[in-house]
């Protein structure tokens, strides 16, 4: 049996997270099995943990490096030294956190892929700049193996070197739009009569919800008889709240959290806004194109992303209000076009767990 140590995953469930669970899920687990480093603080558990356990994988508790950066390297190291691992797959965002790269690198004979999940990375963070700008030295080591979910976020974070792209793969069955959840969820959210708006992300800059608020409030001057959904949790949650307060939409948009249903979420909604300053691929944009989801997208997400003829692109430097009639037009259309065959396509484009599980399969064969 092949052992993979899993590094990335966080408390958020996000799409890396869910990349990684719809890999693992699907994975021959007498051939292949993974375990998971939780590096969060507060003693927060990773996304699925108790997934993960039942389905045989450990997790190790370690510390954040921003809480202990030395003991961080020696807990990490400790885990290596203490087993036999084939591969430790970094699934990352930027090369800020080196230790997952370097650490197996000198203390195990596991090889070490790193994979990019990002196209960019927030202006903002300027100590995860500097780290990135430093650790990207590891980029030139032929000892890695460089794996990406895009043409985009190849480009990123390897700039000349080449990568495999992995599509991030979902259980595409599962996602053939079902009329009968429509309706149980429509009147479950007393939304049988609404435009359904639906957002899904973790609430932070990357998403872009100042331009998503902005727009709907457009949408709402238009047809009154409207509303937004939102799925996810992070640091800007209190004071999205506070905006759509400021606003008067506190009626209009409604917080959700983290749900286990979004799914189902998708078969009530209408049209799926994503607004997003940047995105490495959008797994999320898959699964609603699967689901027969009408989407709006910023023009900044991966072309890659656009598996049906169910999503268009906006030019988010542009003001909202120029979208706001596209949105509604969007409404029309999903209701009066048939929603059950688009995970077909989406299947047919590659993106069926099932091709995603071969690639990894084969890397991990080596």
């Amino acid at each position: 049996m092949k052992r993979i140590l899993q590094v990335g995953m966080t408390s958020n469930y996000g799409g890396i997270e869910a990349f990684i669970m719809n890999v693992y899920r699907n994975i021959d687990r007498e051939k292949f099995q993974f375990d998971f480093i939780n590096m969060e603080t507060e003693n927060k558990e990773i996304a699925y943990a108790e997934e993960i356990k039942k389905l045989g994988g450990k997790i190790y508790k370690i510390p954040g490096r921003r809480e202990d950066l030395r003991e961080n390297r020696r807990q990490f190291r400790k885990i290596l030294e203490s087993n036999k691992y084939n591969f430790v797959h970094n699934n990352i965002l930027t090369w800020s956190y080196s230790e997952g790269i370097s650490l197996p690198l000198k203390y195990s004979s596991a090889k070490v892929i790193v994979h990019s999940h990002n196209s960019y990375m927030n202006p903002g963070m300027y100590s995860r700049r500097i780290l990135n700008f430093v650790n990207r030295r590891f980029n030139y080591r032929n000892d890695i193996i460089r794996l990406a979910c895009s043409e985009g976020a190849r480009k990123w974070l390897f700039k000349n070197r080449s990568a495999k792209i992995i599509p991030n793969g979902i259980e595409t069955n599962s996602y053939q739009f079902n009329a009968t959840i429509r309706k149980e969820y429509r009147k479950k959210f007393n939304v049988v009569n609404k435009n359904v708006f639906l957002h899904v992300g973790r609430l932070s800059h990357q998403k872009n919800h100042a331009y998503l608020f902005k727009w709907f409030n457009e949408i709402l001057k238009k047809d009154s008889n409207s509303i937004l959904f939102l799925v996810g949790d992070g640091e800007l949650k209190s004071k999205l709240q506070e905006e759509i307060a400021k606003m008067g939409l506190t009626d209009q948009v409604k917080f959700l959290g983290i749900r286990d249903d979004v799914k189902n979420l998708m078969f009530m909604s209408d049209v799926f806004l994503f607004p997003s300053h940047y995105e490495g691929l959008g797994i999320v944009l898959i699964e609603a194109q699967a689901t027969g989801l009408e989407c709006i997208a910023s023009n900044h997400i991966e072309p890659e992303a656009k598996v049906t003829n169910q999503i268009e692109t906006i030019d988010i430097s542009k003001s909202p209000k120029l979208y706001a009639n596209l949105a509604l037009e969007k409404v029309n259309k999903s209701r009066k076009e048939e929603r059950n065959l688009s995970y077909l396509d989406v299947k047919n484009a590659g993106y069926d767990i099932s091709d995603t599980v071969k690639m990894l399969e084969e890397i991990y064969s080596r």
